[in-house]
């Protein structure tokens, strides 16, 4: 169930005075504005924070990448880098469009 959430904002006469005017010019009112700009901040806000937490989180599957990379080629120093992939240029050739 949502219900709506009430904040109390003070902001100076001066913003206000500007917030109601442009608001006016337009038939809004400051309050939609305000409300409009808040939206669209938290709108950002919340796109940002999961932009850094796919970054923290890629950033962290490229770390294990790289480890098992390394364990891989540690165990395989007289292995032929050819049987460490099932990838066959000669076996499987890719067809040009």
């Amino acid at each position: 169930m949502t219900t709506d959430v009430t904040l109390s904002l003070a902001i100076p006469a001066a913003l206000a005075a500007s917030l109601h005017q442009e608001a006016t010019q337009r038939g809004w009112t400051p309050e939609s504005l305000v409300l409009d700009c808040l939206a669209q901040h938290l709108e950002v806000t919340l796109r940002h924070r999961v932009v850094l937490e796919r970054m923290e989180q890629v950033d962290a599957a490229l770390l294990q990448l790289a480890r098992t990379v390394g364990e891989i080629e540690a165990a395989a120093e007289n292995t032929e880098p050819g049987a460490l992939c099932r990838y066959r240029p000669d076996r499987d050739p890719v067809e040009a469009p």
